[in-house]
């Protein structure tokens, strides 16, 4: 990504980052997709360990992690997101715990003096804005430690629920925007962000041969998408039971792929483990 699309997205972010939590994070849905993610981090990540955050944003996932006494490195491009998650880690006692940096995704190599990590995670799309991940999964093959693990939460390409709320609103093209190769925009009063849509076997491609991906989940498979908060406000209950219903149905090859977001799961090879069977893209 050149420097203009960097501050281009940076800026988007920044906007957003007042009212992230409020249209995001504390929302009915927000929290369900959010708390499957924590149950990927938590069998992941244990005490004691040392972990690179991708797009921290506001810091939610990081702080969540120091209470289970991980140790976080958590960088966002976005000064204003690190500002909002600075103010959160102060009021937790966990400042020794956290380490915030304002740090670009495609910069991680200026890491390489805090190096080696125990392992890394970005969630919620940060991913999604980066116009080349390939040398991304190069730069953390550099800073991990030997069998470290990544977990990748990135936008789905196949979310029967959003597809289905758009085509009913007459919006075919947002309906199906996921499965075009070139990315989609987002636009807000400073800048113009663009989305990208890798899929499973992409991902597999570009951080090969230095990781082997393990398998992958789909997050808010039959919990609706976020476009759909205010029926979820309605029935909180109902959306609890389908958040259950999300847990049987990730482990089933057909629905792992679909939902709001996928989950992946990564982790580097050591040396003698450079060949291997990957996983089928079911």
């Amino acid at each position: 990504m050149n420097p203009p699309t960097i501050r281009a997205t940076q800026a988007y972010w920044d906007s957003a980052a007042e009212n992230y939590d409020q249209i995001f994070s504390q929302t009915v849905i927000g929290r369900v997709q959010r708390a499957a993610v924590w149950h990927e981090l938590d069998n992941s990540f244990h005490p004691g360990m040392r972990i690179l955050e991708l797009n921290c944003g506001t810091g939610i996932d990081a702080v969540h992690l120091a209470e289970r006494g991980v140790q976080v490195v958590a960088c966002d491009l976005s000064w204003k997101m690190i500002d909002v998650a600075r103010q959160r880690l102060g009021t937790t006692g966990l400042e020794a715990l956290v380490n915030l940096r304002v740090l670009p995704i495609e910069e991680i190599d200026s890491l390489a003096g805090d190096a080696p990590f125990d392992g890394a995670f970005s969630n919620f799309s940060g991913l999604n804005c980066v116009q080349d991940i390939s040398p991304v999964a190069r730069s953390l093959a550099r800073l991990l430690a030997p069998g470290a693990k990544i977990l990748l939460c990135l936008v789905g390409r196949f979310s029967p629920w959003e597809m289905a709320w758009h085509l009913a609103h007459g919006k075919p093209r947002l309906a199906f925007r996921s499965f075009r190769r070139r990315p989609t925009t987002h636009t807000c009063a400073l800048a113009t962000l663009a989305v990208h849509y890798p899929s499973i076997r992409d991902m597999a491609r570009m951080f090969s041969p230095e990781f082997q991906l393990r398998g992958w989940n789909g997050i808010g498979i039959a919990v609706p998408p976020s476009c759909l908060e205010a029926f979820a406000r309605r029935a909180p209950g109902l959306v609890a039971g389908l958040a259950k219903i999300d847990r049987y149905l990730t482990g089933i090859p057909v629905f792992r792929s679909m939902g709001d977001c996928v989950l992946l799961r990564f982790e580097l090879r050591r040396a003698e483990r450079r060949l291997g069977q990957e996983p089928s893209f079911s």
